[in-house]
């Protein structure tokens, strides 16, 4: 594949990642209802703060993601990022559904996602970096 191609590719992935990061796990975390949350099998703690701060996590992240859609060669080191921020939900949804203790559709589906978008980030890493100054 060549390098182009593979910018573009990994353009499309930025941006699918950022939308499904900010509005599929983010902001719902943040400050969507927990009844809304409840209907889709996803456990609600008694004090929502740690849901909460997921979410803005999860949102400050898609902000990331942005940024490295917009230039992907000036902002490699957030898609470096990346693979560790799926990497890591990836292997800990794996060994909770592995073990019995993932019963949320949604939260099985979120673990493939992120599986797919660590694979896909992977595979299209750019070779080089473009400075700030190129």
């Amino acid at each position: 594949m060549t390098t182009d191609l593979r910018l573009i590719q990994l353009r499309r992935v930025l941006f699918v990642k950022t939308i499904v990061t900010i509005f599929i796990w983010g902001l719902p975390a943040l400050i969507g209802p927990l009844s809304v949350l409840a209907i889709l099998g996803i456990p609600i703690p008694e004090d929502p703060i740690y849901l909460r701060l997921f979410g803005g996590a999860c949102t400050a992240w898609g902000v990331a993601y942005w940024f490295a859609y917009k230039d992907p060669l000036r902002n490699v080191a957030i898609v470096k990022a990346g693979l560790v921020d799926n990497a890591l939900p990836t292997l800990v949804i794996v060994f909770l559904g592995v073990t019995g203790q993932v019963s949320s559709v949604f939260i099985l589906i979120s673990g493939l996602l992120t599986g797919i978008f660590f694979v896909l980030f992977l595979l299209l890493m750019p070779r080089v970096e473009r400075s700030v100054t190129g």
